[in-house]
């Protein structure tokens, strides 16, 4: 399999994820700048392609917004008031914070679409939005990618004088930890003497 191939299913990958599909695209982040940390990988073609996967998905949905989003807001006040309602103040909220709006659900993929919807029903001109969706795709797609490259690196090192086990042990023991540390401080403190 040569170099290209991960890097169209990444691609593939990422779309779907940024399109709303409940696949999660971290963890394929990760793995590919692991990768490019390990030298198997360019850095600069991976993060190239999330960025340009993620674009894709996010001007379909804006493309959709724009033809249909007033016409399907309206057949939504129709169906439900309370629903409606609800759709209202989220557009406005919306209006009123489009970056942070935009911003925030890169990181939420059923919310990606969503967003991108209604900045085009809410006809952000295109041009603006392009630039907000590319920064916000590069911010979410480097800080993934990024930690995965730094993983790679770390366990390049290491692989030389140990073998292979610590390229697949060392990331399974630090996602471990992470997930200990988290899970422990979800848990509620007992408390004392009762």
């Amino acid at each position: 399999m040569t170099p290209e191939h991960p890097l169209w299913l990444l691609f593939a990958w990422v779309v779907a994820n940024q399109a709303g599909a409940p696949i999660p695209a971290a963890a394929a982040l990760i793995g590919a700048g692991a990768l490019a940390g390990m030298g198997h990988a360019s850095l600069t073609t991976t993060v190239a392609g999330a960025v340009s996967a993620s674009l894709v998905a996010d001007l379909a949905w804006y493309g959709v917004g724009r033809w249909r989003g007033a016409q399907a807001l309206a057949l939504l006040a129709k169906l439900s008031r309370r629903a409606a309602a609800r759709v209202k103040m989220a557009e406005q909220r919306f209006v009123a914070h489009p970056l942070v709006f935009l911003f925030g659900s890169r990181f939420l993929p059923e919310a990606n679409p969503v967003a991108a919807w209604m900045a085009g029903a809410a006809r952000i001109a295109p041009g603006r939005y392009l630039v907000i969706v590319t920064a916000s795709a590069l911010g979410w797609a480097g800080t993934w990618i990024g930690a995965g490259y730094a993983v790679g690196s770390v366990t390049t090192g290491l692989t030389k004088p140990f073998g292979v086990v610590p390229t697949v042990f060392v990331p399974a023991a630090v996602i471990a930890c992470l997930g200990f540390v988290l899970k422990r401080r979800r848990r509620p403190a007992r408390r004392s003497g009762a």
